[in-house]
This record gives structure tokens, C-alpha cells and sequence, in this order.
């Protein structure tokens, strides 16, 4: 008897300490196998509803659309103590709760923005991955590699002017649309850099918010070199270039307001 009782105690233990969390009908998991890298892993079995996803840590909470069965969340808040929760639509912008998690992450440094997660998704049999690969050959170091990629795509994608005016509100780029159609906007431009960068072992941050003469909504990068967080906006010089003045590489960071980072 008292054998069956501490074999049932350690098979509750077992399930308490389980990185894995289900629901009742085990159709959706909150996996945090990954969280020293920086990512957890939404997975919801026969997803059909609108469903969000937030990440939660203190009073630094961001939202996201959860729009396929399984998919990969930044913690990019830094160590501490996180929440997750699914979300489903209940009718308009209501939402009910299906599941959270909460758990502590001690996440490597910079190891967040090395990784494939919303809204940097990559892999490697994506056309722009392997176009970095060769862009990175014969490269020395990473600022020869950031210097190469930047400039093919400042030279190479057009600011497309028609996209906002269509665009659905949970659109995510596809990075190798972009690079198929040689255009995006300024979005579209910031997770291709920081994908094909990531890809190189580079850290790179994607970044919402605003900058000094553009009114409205903008995305650019920061890159980590030399111990260092950099601002690139490939948007702006690559605009610049088309109308035939030059610029550096490196933004002034007092003309960005940082909004959010991804």
C-alpha cells in the first residue's frame, strides 16, 4: 500500500513539474522546453477560431495572433517571471481564456533574437536563408556579413506603396514573398533583415514604433556588433537611395521612439 501511494505521489510530481501544459481535451500545449533559448511553443490541435496568444512579464504585456496549429513566441522581456495564455474569440473583441502558464525563464543573452518566432519567422530551407548563406561567404566576421545583407536589401527591395491599403491587421511577413517580389513595406523590410542576420548567428531585434519625419507606424532593426545594440532602417535607405542620396548605415538612435521589439 504504501509502495502504490509513493509511486502515485511521484506520478503527480512528475505531471506538476511537466514543462508541458494541456488542456482538459489536450488540444492545445504551452511547451517552455525551449524557454533558455528564449521561445515557447503554442501548439492547438484543430485550431479554427481567432485565438491570440499573450505573454505577460510584470506590467510588460504583448499580443498575438496564434494563425497556425503550432507556432514559436519570443520571451524577449529578459529573466523573470512570465505568463502565457491562449485566448479564444468569443464574438467582436471579446475573448475567453483557455489555458495559461506561468513559469521563471533565465534566458541566455541575446539568444531570443538568434531564434524563429513570431514575428521573425524563419528556417533553413527558405530561399532568403540560403540567399544569406551566400552573402556571408568568404565574409570576415559579422559586421562584413550584416554590411553584405544589408546592402542587397537596400539595393534590391522596392518600399512597396499599394500594400498598406490591403493589408489584413494580423499580417506577419513572409520573408520569401518579399525577396520573390522585390518589394514590402517597412515591416516587411525589418524581419527580412533580422531573419537572414538571425540565420548568420547574428542577434537582431525587429522594432515597432515611430521615427523622427515619418507619421506614422515604422519597423526597424537593431543589431548587436561589437558588444553593442546598433539601429538599422533598411526602409529608409533604401527610399534614400532610390532618390539618389546616400546615407550610413547606422541610424541616430534619438530619432527612434521604441514602441515594442520583437
Amino acid at each position: 500500500m504504501k509502495k502504490i501511494r509513493f509511486i502515485a505521489l511521484l506520478i503527480i510530481g512528475i505531471l506538476l513539474w511537466n514543462p508541458i501544459v494541456a488542456d482538459a481535451s489536450s488540444r492545445i500545449i504551452i511547451d517552455t522546453n525551449q524557454v533558455k533559448e528564449g521561445i515557447v511553443r503554442i501548439s492547438y490541435e484543430g485550431l479554427s477560431k481567432k485565438t491570440k496568444v499573450m505573454v505577460e512579464k510584470g506590467s510588460t504585456v504583448y499580443y498575438y495572433d496564434l494563425k497556425n496549429e503550432e507556432e514559436f513566441f519570443p520571451l524577449q522581456f529578459g529573466d523573470g517571471n512570465y505568463t502565457v495564455s491562449v485566448l479564444e474569440n468569443v464574438s467582436g473583441t471579446k475573448y475567453k481564456l483557455l489555458t495559461k502558464k506561468s513559469f521563471k525563464a533565465d534566458i541566455e543573452e541575446n539568444a531570443v533574437f538568434l531564434k524563429s518566432a513570431q514575428p521573425v519567422v524563419w528556417n533553413k530551407e527558405m530561399e532568403a536563408i540560403k540567399l544569406a548563406n551566400e552573402l556571408a561567404k568568404g565574409k570576415k566576421g559579422s559586421p562584413e556579413i550584416v554590411q553584405a545583407i544589408y546592402e542587397y536589401i537596400v539595393n534590391n527591395i522596392d518600399y512597396d506603396y499599394n500594400k498598406l491599403d490591403k493589408l489584413a491587421s494580423d499580417y506577419i511577413p513572409d520573408i520569401d514573398e518579399v525577396l520573390k517580389d522585390g518589394k514590402g513595406i517597412c515591416y516587411d523590410y525589418s524581419a527580412l533583415f533580422a531573419a537572414m542576420l538571425r540565420s548568420q548567428g547574428i542577434p537582431a531585434k525587429l522594432v515597432k514604433g515611430y521615427r523622427d519625419g515619418i507619421n506614422v507606424y515604422h519597423a526597424w532593426n537593431e543589431v548587436y556588433l561589437n558588444g553593442s545594440w546598433k539601429v538599422i532602417d533598411t526602409t529608409i535607405d533604401a527610399y534614400m537611395l532610390n532618390d539618389g542620396t546616400s546615407s550610413s548605415m547606422f541610424q541616430d538612435e534619438s530619432k527612434y521612439n521604441k514602441l515594442k521589439e520583437y
